[in-house]
């Protein structure tokens, strides 16, 4: 295994574990304490994840330091985020790239002191390990990056006042029916990209453009979340194609 490839294994690992293994509950109470239970076991998540996706039996100390690390950067995330709430999107950036920093750094030293004992023998193709990263950043990540994206550009829909049990529940099921919307439309678009059907991609999201709603700042919503959506999947599938033989 390449240092690259560690790396996107890595990667591939903490998207596991901080975004498909980490429920939104403790998202909330992490954010309500600089330390709490769930900051400790979350850190127990990332640390598996990181030893499993590693498959290296000596990678357990490596694996371990990531959990750590993360462990300190998520209190960090915590501390700043209840001293300035007015930031959460900024914070989570900063948290993220924290986070991609020290895992890339540690595979690194790694690979450079230490030789590795896999589970079992197998021979790895660097552009799947990052096709396979790829779609799952396009998954649950992609609408969390989008929403904290909007965020950070203060893009918000005023609320209409609420009327009833059964707008409130219909608003809801509206939104998680996009965010399904928004995760196909990446993985076609992907998927489209790596085939080299650059064409095809245009006609998708020229059909997605037909959709229009009664008011004009949803209509500018929608837009931006489509344009972001098939913009973050049409580049990482762009760079993918381009740079990894």
């Amino acid at each position: 295994m390449t240092v690259f490839q560690l790396i996107l294994m890595q990667l591939i690992a903490h998207l596991v574990a901080d975004f498909l293994l980490q429920s939104e509950k403790w998202c909330e109470e992490k954010e309500k304490h600089i330390l709490s239970k769930q900051h400790f076991l979350h850190a127990a998540v990332v640390s598996l994840s990181a030893y499993v996706f590693s498959f290296d039996w000596y990678f357990g100390i490596s694996a371990l330091i990531i959990g750590v690390s993360h462990l300190l950067i998520d209190a960090l995330k915590s501390y700043l985020i209840l001293h300035r709430k007015d930031k959460i999107a900024s914070i989570f950036y900063i948290d993220q790239l924290l986070h991609v920093m020290v895992l890339s750094l540690v595979s690194w030293i790694y690979l450079k002191h230490y030789t590795p004992n896999y589970f079992f023998e197998f021979n790895l193709n660097t552009k799947i390990i990052a096709a396979l990263a790829a779609f799952l950043f396009c998954a649950k990540p992609a609408n969390i990056f989008i929403k904290y994206t909007f965020g950070l550009f203060g893009l918000t829909i005023a609320k209409q006042p609420a009327t009833g049990t059964t707008d409130s529940t219909s608003e809801k099921e509206l939104e998680n029916a996009g965010k399904v919307i928004g995760i196909v439309e990446r993985f076609m678009a992907l998927g489209l990209i790596l085939a080299g059907q650059y064409g095809a991609v245009g006609l998708i999201i020229a059909a997605k453009s037909i959709l229009r709603f009664n008011s004009p700042q949803k209509n500018e919503y929608i837009l931006v979340g489509t344009l972001l959506s098939f913009g973050c999947a049409i580049l990482i599938g762009l760079l993918i194609n381009q740079f990894i033989i």
